[in-house]
């Protein structure tokens, strides 16, 4: 096929993508019962429409868009690695998907909007719920569960295949974006030598050598694939603006309706999202739909907003006292190698000035931040500045070699082989340990007492968008919370079920 029916967009592919941002905000209000059925039907209706005609008319300037095979080896790609991550329940999940499979199952089988009847409630569920309100919604109108995580499965393979598509752009010819996603998916800090050093085995998650984490882009999509897609969404969306293949509003507007799937990636992403915007206001290069189209969706989430800001008070936050020594080694171990082959290499690259003090910066100052009790901010912050890392090291490895540099290559090369261990270890857990079980019991059954970053007292909660008169579930509190076994590590119960 040729013309511009062999390529899409990237316009067209960012469409997608906020489309169903869009849409979660949407179901969102649904949940809170701002809007009823009918409402939130037409709504829904208004938005395809919008996003439809959006990408037909992108298609008109789809000459140097991705093409359609392209985008089929990411499609998939995307499903394999989804699959691999445990979701649809086909293959092993690690044991976060003990609360995500509850999270789903409850907004699946529960009325909207709801209320959990527990001590010190009613409680409303208050977490980043945009990964779960649509494929909530199909296994309601499907049948079930069931039908939810296979939507689940099919909406973040679509959302990945995007992603892939659109960091395509970033290389050219086949070679070279095969070459960049190897690295991508194998892309880790050097964890098999901090657990070693540590006196701890690689036999489960090579991470937690250190207090503070880094995770392997493959751990990040297989333990919390909201948190990555976020982080890659907004990497890959900057990088096309450092770039010039996309305009200033293309690539912040997205921005502000993924906060509804991870605010802690998203948090990660405002620095460069800044640095487009004062880049091109210093260019003089501003023009009105740069400000009109990022207010307007941010307009569009403030509910959302407003819904992640209910009882955050209770979540906490401040500086991880993390001693000195753990933090040079953690540093040296996880980006150390990194940092310094894209100095030395990429000076001549999109990677170079701003960016990298940017990314610099941001992977040295993160370890010391925290929210909540767990290593959340760091983890989840830290993805947008790992993804342009790692897409930074790929475009100077592909790239033709230059005398002087063999040491440098050396280096990153080395650096990447030993990172290599972590996502294969995980992957090797997906593809040996027994398939993810099926959950039975509620949140509150999962998580006995709840906890501040999932559930927030309906009376803390925002009188503008708080619901007015939800069901009241109260939640059965099984001895077995899933119906087999669930390998070791767990990280919310105390016992194997």
């Amino acid at each position: 096929m040729r013309g511009p029916l062999a390529r899409v967009s990237p316009i067209s592919l960012i469409a997608v993508v906020s489309g169903g941002a869009a849409l979660d905000q949407i179901l969102l209000w649904r949940f809170l019962g701002l809007t009823g059925n009918a409402v939130t039907a037409l709504l829904a209706a208004a938005l395809l429409a919008a996003t439809a005609w959006l990408i037909v008319r992108a298609q008109r300037n789809a000459a140097a868009g991705v093409g359609l095979r392209t985008l089929a080896a990411a499609t998939a790609i995307a499903l394999l690695l989804c699959i691999l991550g445990g979701e649809g329940r086909l293959l092993y999940a690690t044991t976060d998907w003990q609360v995500r499979g509850a999270v789903l199952r409850d907004l699946t089988l529960y009325p909207w909007p709801f209320v959990y009847d527990e001590p010190g409630g009613p409680w409303l569920l208050r977490a980043p719920l945009g990964m779960y309100l649509t494929p909530a919604l199909i296994g309601k109108a499907a049948g079930g569960v069931r039908a939810a995580e296979f939507a689940l499965l099919a909406q973040n393979t679509a959302t990945l295949a995007c992603l892939f598509g659109l960091g395509a752009l970033l290389f050219e010819g086949a070679k070279a974006r095969i070459g960049a996603l190897a690295i991508f998916a194998g892309f880790s800090g050097m964890d098999a030598i901090g657990q070693l050093l540590a006196g701890q085995p690689l036999t489960m998650n090579a991470e937690r050598w250190n207090l503070a984490v880094y995770s392997a882009h493959l751990d990040q999509l297989y333990w919390v694939p909201q948190h990555a897609l976020v982080g890659w969404g907004g990497a890959v969306l900057y990088l096309l603006w450092r770039a010039g293949k996309l305009p200033l509003a293309a690539a912040l507007a997205p921005l502000p309706l993924l906060a509804l799937w991870s605010p802690l990636a998203l948090l990660g992403t405002l620095p460069f999202a800044a640095h487009a915007a004062i880049a091109t206001l210093v260019r003089r290069d501003i023009r009105a739909i740069d400000l009109l189209l990022p207010t307007a969706t941010a307009l569009f989430a403030l509910p959302g907003l407003l819904y992640l800001a209910s009882g955050s008070d209770a979540v906490g936050g401040g500086l991880t006292p993390l001693p000195f020594h753990q933090y040079a080694a953690f540093e040296v171990l996880e980006v150390g190698p990194y940092l310094l082959g894209l100095w030395f290499l990429g000076r001549s690259t999109a990677f170079a000035g701003t960016t990298f003090a940017i990314l610099a910066a941001t992977l040295l100052l993160i370890p010391y931040g925290q929210v909540g009790t767990s290593t959340d901010f760091t983890m989840r912050a830290s993805i947008p500045a790992l993804a342009i890392l790692a897409l930074g090291v790929a475009s100077v490895l592909l790239s033709p070699r230059q005398p002087g540099e063999g040491l440098w290559r050396g280096v990153l090369t080395v650096a990447l082989a030993i990172g290599l261990v972590t996502p294969v270890m995980e992957t090797w857990h997906a593809v040996s340990l027994p398939r993810a079980p099926r959950i039975l019991c509620s949140y509150f059954g999962v998580v006995p007492g709840g906890f501040p970053t999932y559930v927030a007292p309906l009376a803390r909660v925002s009188p503008t968008i708080a619901p007015r008169d939800p069901a009241r579930i109260a939640p059965e509190h099984l001895a077995k919370c899933w119906d087999g076994p669930w390998p070791e590590p767990l990280l919310y119960m105390d016992q194997l079920h």
